[in-house]
């Protein structure tokens, strides 16, 4: 059965009405008790941190006798050899050197690796670890946002090692704390 339209009007009318004003968005719900309040959203975007080589660690020239023996490269810069390696002074040596920029007056972390293998002539080897650095463990920027990082490490001389240049890569991390 067909209702005409003026007879399905007066049937739903309240229905009707309300189904109109809610398709156009305008529906009557009002709550009985409402509050508000408004914040304030704020952000500090801070310089990102960086690191930038200065000068890399130089062991220096180091000579091996028939024990395997250390040369201990402090961040201060000094050396120190035991057993098979001895020290010779007709090559400089030098902490690895790092300028660290960031946010003024802000701590951050310093990670340093466990160790590193240099490859010398015909693939021959030897391993540096026990890296250390000054500051050790963290440091803090300046009011300028800046600090310079310096870090030592042990290199492990094997007995007879073969003469000629060696070369790895150290990988140092920084984060803001």
């Amino acid at each position: 059965m067909i209702f005409p339209l003026f007879e399905l009007c007066v049937l739903y009318r309240g229905r009707l009405i309300q189904l109109l004003l809610l398709i156009l968005g305008i529906g009557f719900q009002f709550p009985i008790h409402a509050a508000t309040a408004t914040a304030t959203i704020t952000v500090n975007i801070v310089r990102p941190i960086s690191l930038n080589t200065k000068s890399g660690m130089q062991f220096g020239d180091i000579s091996s006798k028939e024990s395997a023996g250390t040369v201990v490269l402090t961040p201060r810069g000094s050396r120190v050899s035991t057993g098979g390696a001895s020290i010779k002074s007709t090559l400089a040596s030098a902490p690895a050197a790092f300028e660290v920029q960031g946010e003024p007056n802000t701590t951050y972390t310093i990670s340093l690796p466990k160790s590193v293998v240099m490859t010398g002539l015909e693939s021959k080897s030897m391993v540096v670890d026990k890296f250390t650095s000054l500051p050790a463990v963290s440091g803090l920027a300046d009011s300028n946002g800046k600090q310079m990082l310096y870090v030592g490490a042990t290199l492990n001389v094997g007995s007879k090692q073969e003469p000629g240049p060696y070369a790895g890569t150290m990988i140092v991390i920084i984060n803001y704390n």
